[in-house]
């Protein structure tokens, strides 16, 4: 089994791992020791500034009880991903690495940056977010033919939403059975409503429909919720 976690640079990948080893989250806990994540002068996650590979244990609660699975963690780092493609080129044995764990993995999560943060790119091409998702899609397209699950989420939600508000709504005691397919379409008509003409072309051409999130930090039920939806289907892999 493997879940690969992917993102644009500085999205919050290797901080989301380490959110998910504190006492804070109920249902979901990174067992493997992650001092190494944290940057030893301010405690906290340091950027990874080439491609790391390793083993995690990571123990799920889910209702049948407890389950710990292996993870195989490949972070990288945010150039990976840029659309230079400086990174890929120069490194060009890495990016086939990733290609090739990416495309044999069981499950991806993709992490998006919110889209209401006003930049330069933004105000200058307002169709940026949109544009670097039917991006992610391209490479989902090229690489991911038999990947069984793919998960995309809007990270740093406590930018753009009432974390609480949502968190309340669709903590995992609430979407046990068929809500989860509720949550899937209330987060993808309300947080991807930009991107739902590419997101229908997109799973029309494939088997595998797209699963859709928000995650913070800040928020323990709302980061757990990827996870759980993973660990439901990859526990017994």
């Amino acid at each position: 089994m493997s879940v690969v976690v992917i993102g644009d640079r500085a999205v919050g990948k290797t901080s989301m791992v380490i959110a998910l080893h504190d006492p804070g989250t109920k249902h979901v806990k990174v067992l493997t020791d992650l001092k190494k994540y944290y940057d030893p002068d301010t405690g906290e996650a340091a950027g990874t500034s080439r491609k790391e590979e390793e083993t995690l244990l990571v123990e799920v609660k889910l209702p049948g009880g407890e389950r710990q699975i292996q993870v195989r963690w490949i972070d990288t780092p945010g150039e990976a991903w840029e659309k230079s493609k400086e990174w890929q080129e120069t490194k060009l044995a890495a990016w086939q690495g990733i290609q090739t764990e990416v495309s044999q993995s069981q499950g991806v999560l993709l992490l998006l940056p919110p889209q209401r943060i006003t930049t330069e790119e933004e105000l200058r091409r307002p169709d940026a977010w949109t544009n670097n998702l039917a991006s992610w899609l391209q490479f989902f397209n090229q690489n991911c033919a038999t990947v069984q699950h793919i998960l995309i989420s809007i990270h740093k939600a406590d930018l753009f939403c009432d974390i609480q508000a949502e968190a309340q709504r669709w903590r995992y005691e609430q979407l046990k059975g068929l809500r989860w397919i509720e949550y899937n379409e209330y987060i993808r008509n309300t947080y991807f409503n930009k991107a739902d003409e590419i997101i229908r072309e997109y799973n029309r051409q494939h088997s595998t429909s797209l699963r859709f999130f928000i995650t913070t930090i800040k928020n323990p039920s709302l980061l757990e919720l990827p996870w759980i939806h993973l660990a439901s289907y990859l526990a017994h892999k």
